[in-house]
C-alpha cells in the first residue's frame, strides 16, 4: 500500500469509521436540484435500506426518471463485499433499473465476474482496487482489459459508447410517479382509499 492513502494510519482509521451522512431529506433536496438543471442522477447505494429510501422518493414523485445505480459493497458504512449481500441487493432492484456492481480491493474481480455472468454492469480501477495477483499492482487499464477478456469469455460483449448511453437512458424524464414506477417495474402506488393490499399485489 506504500504510496497510497491506505498507507497512512489516519486514513485507514477514517475508512473503518465511514458513514454516509445523507438522509432522505438530503437526497430529496439534491434530486430536486439535479432535475431542475437537467442532470440525471446516478445513485450510489450501500445497502437495501438506501434503495428503499430511493423507492419512497420515487413513489412520492420527488424523482421521476430512469433508475441508474451502483451497489457499493465496500464495507464500513455500506454492505460488506460478499456474494450474499450482493445477491440480496440484486433481488431487490426493480427489473427496469440499470445496476452496476462496485466492490473493493481483491473482492472486485470475483464479484464483477459474477455480475458479468448475470448480465449486470461492472466497475473497476485503482479507486477501488490496487491489486492483480496477491502483492502485484494492477493499473486501471490492466483491470479494464481483464474484465473485457472475462466478459467476452462469458459471451457478454462490451457496450459501445452509444449503447451505454442508450442503456443509461440519458436525457429521459418521466411525467409522474405512476409512469416512473411502471417504467422501472415497481408495483404501482395504492389508489386513494385502497386498503389491505400489499404493494406487491397492488393493481
Amino acid at each position: 500500500m506504500a504510496g497510497t492513502s491506505l498507507a497512512l494510519p489516519a486514513y485507514q482509521q477514517a475508512y473503518t469509521e465511514m458513514t454516509i451522512p445523507s438522509g432522505p431529506a438530503f437526497v430529496a433536496e439534491h434530486l430536486r436540484r439535479l432535475q431542475a438543471n437537467g442532470i440525471q442522477p446516478h445513485f450510489m447505494l450501500g445497502d437495501a435500506g438506501q434503495l428503499e429510501t430511493v423507492e419512497r422518493l420515487i413513489r412520492r414523485g420527488v424523482y421521476t426518471g430512469p433508475l441508474v445505480l451502483n451497489w457499493v459493497g465496500i464495507g464500513g458504512g455500506a454492505d460488506g463485499p460478499n456474494p450474499y449481500n450482493m445477491m440480496e441487493f440484486v433481488r431487490r432492484v426493480p427489473p427496469g433499473a440499470v445496476l452496476t456492481i462496485e466492490s473493493i480491493m481483491r473482492n472486485v474481480l470475483p464479484l464483477n465476474t459474477m455480475a458479468i455472468a448475470m448480465g449486470l454492469h461492472v466497475r473497476c480501477g485503482i479507486e477501488d482496487n490496487l491489486w492483480g495477483r496477491k502483492g502485484e499492482r494492477a493499473t486501471s487499464v490492466q483491470q479494464v482489459e481483464q474484465l473485457v477478456r472475462i466478459a467476452r469469455e462469458l459471451h457478454r460483449e462490451v457496450a459501445t459508447g452509444a449503447q451505454a448511453r442508450a442503456l443509461y437512458r440519458i436525457g429521459e424524464h418521466y411525467r409522474s410517479a405512476d409512469e416512473t414506477l411502471a417504467r422501472l417495474g415497481y408495483a404501482p402506488n395504492r389508489r386513494p382509499g385502497e386498503r389491505g393490499a400489499p404493494l406487491r399485489l397492488a393493481a
